[in-house]
């Protein structure tokens, strides 16, 4: 359903999704964040006037370096475009859906280009943000903060745990490892299923017939 979030909003072939189909594709979810429901922020903001926002402004040059690394080497890398190219139906649909939000949103069409938007749209995001959310449904939360900031906002008790000390990059490069090493394993099982029968009657012929 996000390429057709994507071609109602952006490419006008039908009307923009309302709370219904949100609902339809999101129901599963309490909270979300990051690509690709990014593109959609003002159309889930008016959706959910409930909802709360959570914005968490990095220092720029360290998110940049960040979002080099993890986002814009890993969408543009020939390696998994190919696998993607491939395997249709799991990396394949990943691929798609983050391409659209990257020419869509960012309006880029390249690595290069991507590189020279972040920073301006970064800052663009979060300035158009604030202007549209009253404070009141807003929290501004700092790394580091902890949980007591986050659960007064939520009023949800704190956890009886630490916090989540993540480093974001290796993160997001283990998720993409995840999703190529399934992809891949789809790719070798197709392979087998449609090869191994034929290997199979090779062998066999060549048993009964030499």
């Amino acid at each position: 359903m996000w390429i057709q979030a994507f071609d109602a909003k952006f490419d006008g072939k039908a009307e923009p999704f309302t709370r219904t189909q949100w609902d339809q594709l999101l129901a599963e979810y309490g909270a979300i964040t990051d690509v690709p429901a990014l593109a959609f922020w003002q159309d889930l903001i008016v959706a959910y006037p409930e909802a709360q926002i959570v914005l968490m402004e990095r220092d720029i040059d360290r998110w940049y370096k960040s979002f080099d690394e993890a986002v814009t080497k890993m969408m543009w890398g020939k390696w998994g475009n190919l696998l993607a190219d491939f395997e249709g139906s799991f990396v394949g649909p990943i691929r798609d859906v983050h391409m659209r939000w990257a020419k869509d949103w960012m309006q880029v069409h390249s690595a290069d280009e991507m590189r020279g938007a972040a920073k301006e749209k970064y800052k663009e995001y979060y300035v158009s943000v604030r202007k549209m959310v009253p404070r009141e449904r807003s929290l501004e939360y700092t790394l580091g903060s902890g949980w007591e900031p986050l659960c007064t906002f939520l009023c949800k008790p704190v956890p009886d745990v630490e916090f989540p000390n993540i480093n974001e990059t290796a993160s997001m490069q283990e998720k993409v490892s995840i999703i190529a090493r399934r992809g891949l394993w789809t790719v070798v099982r197709r392979g087998l299923t449609l090869f191994l029968p034929v290997f199979l009657a090779f062998s066999l012929w060549k048993l009964l017939y030499s």
